[in-house]
């Protein structure tokens, strides 16, 4: 804790860090016997069709993907690539904002905390939109420190700027805009009667302009995706809800940095009355409060707040390094250290214990064996070219796409009632193939498919194991002459 984290050798260590825990991730993906989630198979499907918009997604994450296929391949890596690199991007905005706000020992140590968390530890194996917007989340409270600290054009333009991207990430990234808002109302109210805030979110909003545009003329699919699942009730919610999501934020923090995040809300006058703390925590309470409604609502994933443990991060370093508590800090890292080891390595772990059914055990389970059912899927698209493939829910489609892109079939979702519930459906449209054959995959019974079709010849039912007792199937289908819905 000695060492002069702010100086070109500290740098240097951050920097190593970040390789260091980059090459531990690259490494260990290959050894996880997974593949794509049915998420980031879907997000690369998207990124073979650029647009300015999805089904539930703006069209951050799908030109990520492409630039990071462009530059490293289709593969697991490839595709991976470029959000693997946001976090520790992040980590470095991060590094950023604390300098600005306290010194460098407790930049060198917020970056290092970032780089470590629990939470962007597991994200960081995947494709999400939570790594672009986590990286923009921290950019954008950099850049507004910047603008209020000189007030230049350059700054609030960048502002803008950084949030425009944030939005066409995700829309969560209003939530930050509002914060905004309201801390530049509540303390810097005269900066409100210049234009410069205003033509800043003015800029964000026109760099999102192409996604409204988009959304206005497929009848708003995005918009009324993110309000389904945002404002409908679900099964569950409650106290129950609510008490198991704070439970995942507490452990996406790590024990020790966790609970120095509690006492900073239980002592929440104390913490209010610095300036800088409450700054951090202004842009870090909102998103959680509003994922905590949804949580009560119905449900929330532990991840839906996944930027707001950025500037709760570094207010909790700074907690720590104020009371000269280093050695607790240290302790708090190398606990999440190793969480983050015990994940990385869970298979691992099962294997050594022999553990029975691991498959059941393992938190990559939902990745596993569609690589498989994609290689023995290949020879039987193969010998039917003319035909399309068809499935009846996007979970395979989504898969086979990727795992067959070497071949590119031609595919379209099965969609008798015209309902456009997922991004295929939207997509993708069956009624061109009138008259010709479809190979269909499914995971159901082939019945409803009878009445659609001159003849229905089951091919075969494939198996992928996942361990000595589990396989993934999937029911492959020739369907002959397509007569329309």
């Amino acid at each position: 804790m000695s060492a002069a984290p702010g100086t070109a050798a500290g740098v240097k260590v951050l920097l190593g860090l970040s390789a260091a825990l980059l090459a531990w991730r690259f490494w260990v993906l290959p050894q996880l016997g997974i593949t794509l989630y049915i998420d980031e198979a879907q997000y690369w499907t998207w990124a073979q069709h650029l647009d300015w918009g999805y089904f539930s997604k703006p069209p951050g994450v799908a030109a990520l993907i492409w630039l990071s296929t462009a530059l490293f391949g289709d593969g697991l890596l490839g595709v991976k690539a470029l959000a693997m690199l946001c976090y520790p991007a992040a980590a470095a905005a991060c590094w950023a904002i604390a300098r600005r706000l306290y010194d460098e020992r407790t930049a060198f140590w917020s970056a290092v905390t970032v780089l470590t968390l629990p939470m962007f530890a597991w994200l960081g194996l995947f494709v999400s939109t939570d790594a672009l917007l986590t990286l923009f989340w921290a950019l954008a409270l950099w850049a507004y420190l910047r603008a209020l600290d000189s007030d230049a054009w350059a700054d609030w333009l960048l502002l803008g700027a950084v949030c425009g991207l944030g939005l066409l990430s995700k829309y969560t990234m209003a939530a930050w805009l509002g914060a905004a808002f309201l801390h530049l109302l509540a303390f810097h109210r005269t900066r409100l009667g210049t234009a410069k805030p205003w033509l800043a979110g003015g800029l964000a909003l026109l760099i999102l302009a192409p996604n409204i545009y988009w959304n206005f003329t497929h009848d708003f699919p995005t918009l009324k995706h993110t309000a389904d699942i945002t404002l409908n009730k679900k099964a569950g919610g409650g106290f129950k809800a609510l008490g198991e999501f704070w439970a995942a934020q507490w452990i996406s923090f790590g024990p020790v940095l966790g609970s120095v995040f509690f006492i900073l809300l239980a002592q929440v006058r104390q913490s209010w009355r610095d300036d800088r703390t409450r700054l951090l925590l202004w842009f870090a309470l909102p998103l959680w409060a509003v994922v905590s409604a949804q949580a009560m609502k119905s449900s929330a994933n532990a991840n839906w707040a996944a930027p707001a443990f950025a500037p709760a991060a570094i207010a909790a370093v700074a907690w720590l390094v104020q009371r000269e508590k280093q050695r607790l800090l240290v302790i708090g890292l190398a606990i999440n250290i190793a969480l983050v080891a015990a994940v990385y390595h869970w298979p691992s772990l099962l294997a050594a214990a022999h553990v029975q059914n691991p498959a059941k055990k393992s938190p990559f389970a939902r990745a596993m064996g569609w690589d498989e059912l994609g290689r023995q899927l290949t020879p039987i698209i193969q010998a039917h070219p003319d035909a399309v493939l068809i499935a009846d829910n996007r979970t395979l489609l989504a898969h086979m796409l990727y795992e067959l892109r070497d071949l590119s079939p031609a595919a379209a979702s099965w969609n008798p009632s015209g309902v456009a519930s997922d991004h295929y459906k939207l997509t993708t449209d069956l009624r061109p193939w009138i008259g010709k054959d479809a190979i269909l995959i499914t995971q159901d019974p082939a019945g409803q498919f009878i009445n659609y079709f001159a003849a229905v010849d089951k091919l075969a039912t494939l198996k992928a194991p996942l361990d000595a007792t589990t396989t993934r199937d999937m029911d492959v289908y020739l369907l002959r002459g397509f007569k329309g819905y």
